[in-house]
């Protein structure tokens, strides 16, 4: 099996494909690397794909108390750097955009470029400091179940409602409790100093589909939406391209898994066409 070892966990990955920039995929909390098949099926043929498991997910090992969106990104870096793929377009979806990003501000040489896929941000940069009175009920209370489906959100197919729900019910309670913790941190901690520390010749894109936070349910986006989140990127990133898809729900990675591909190849190849640039 393929294990990288580090200091208090054995990270699971796999590389397919050949070409440059590499593709580094990273999933979000609870899930694990096969949430990328239809990317790496759609794009092996002309870059390198790198998906893996965070520690302390899927077969990755890892105690729970060492799960933090610092300890993540430095794997993915340390493992970025022992294949010798960098610099590559790193892509971290809902949890893996926050470890996306710190992995560049830890290690700028090892990105090309960001996708920060249905990202978010719980606190802070604009999100919702208080309960809206005409608004629903957030999921605070709720059974994981419940969770979990309005996480996966009202468009998704049986499949990928499958997919995600045996996923996200396979991790430890411990996990998920230890995931929320982390990110909410990260969000009050370091989410400003990270994004106003990365490069601005950093190609940066956000596809976004659906917007939350601590006091907002989540809910789906129509075109032409921006959400708070959007906004402290915007302020943080001058450089930053915004693509909505309407209609989606949070995986969009497998609901609209073809032009999801279609923006990583692009911005991919861009950075293919800079870097080329650079060596000559």
């Amino acid at each position: 099996m393929p294990h990288h070892e580090l200091p208090g966990a054995a990270i699971f990955h796999e590389l397919a494909g050949e070409g440059r920039p590499a593709l580094v995929f990273i999933h979000g909390g609870g899930c694990d690397h096969g949430d990328w098949h239809a990317q790496v099926g759609a794009l092996a043929g002309d870059f390198t794909v790198l998906t893996l498991d965070l520690r302390g997910h899927g077969r990755s090992t890892g105690m729970v108390e060492d799960c933090t969106v610092e300890r993540w990104a430095a794997d993915v870096n340390a493992l970025t750097e022992t294949l010798g793929i960098g610099p590559a377009v790193m892509v971290g979806h809902s949890l893996g955009s926050r470890v996306a990003a710190e992995a560049a501000f830890q290690q700028p040489d090892n990105a090309a470029a960001l996708v920060l896929l249905d990202g978010s941000r719980s606190v802070g940069g604009f999100a919702a400091s208080a309960p809206a009175t005409d608004a629903p009920a957030a999921l605070g209370g709720q059974s994981l179940a419940a969770v979990i489906a309005a996480t996966i959100g009202p468009y998704a197919d049986e499949s990928t409602r499958r997919r995600v729900t045996e996923t996200m019910t396979a991790a430890s309670l411990d996990l998920l409790r230890q995931t929320v913790a982390a990110y909410t941190a990260w969000d009050t901690d370091r989410a400003d100093a990270v994004f106003a520390a990365l490069p601005g010749d950093l190609p940066v894109l956000a596809i976004q589909s659906t917007y939350h936070d601590n006091f907002t349910p989540r809910r789906s986006l129509s075109a032409g939406d921006t959400t708070p989140y959007l906004e402290f990127l915007k302020r943080a990133l001058p450089q930053l391209e915004v693509m909505i898809l309407p209609k989606t729900g949070h995986f969009a990675m497998m609901e609209r898994s073809g032009e999801v591909n279609a923006a990583i190849r692009a911005i991919a190849g861009h950075t293919g066409q800079d870097n080329e640039r650079e060596r000559r």
